[in-house]
């Protein structure tokens, strides 16, 4: 194997393990479903535990007591 068939391999191996790190961080992500936003009554295609994603970033800005 010369230098070409080993730069070759190492590259394919690294996009391997980058697209088994996005399909990782993909599984992370909440599943959502269509209804109305128990923070702000609004109907949305996608809550997470029931709230949309705008009332979520309010939440995220408001600093946590504990």
């Amino acid at each position: 194997m010369d230098l070409a068939d080993e730069a070759g391999s190492l590259i394919e191996m690294l996009q391997q393990e980058r697209e088994a790190e996005i399909r990782r961080r993909a599984a992370a992500i909440p599943v959502g479903a269509p209804g109305i936003c128990d923070e702000c009554g609004v109907e949305m295609g996608r809550l997470v535990l029931g709230v949309c994603a705008p009332c979520r970033g309010v939440r995220e800005t408001i600093p946590k007591r504990y």
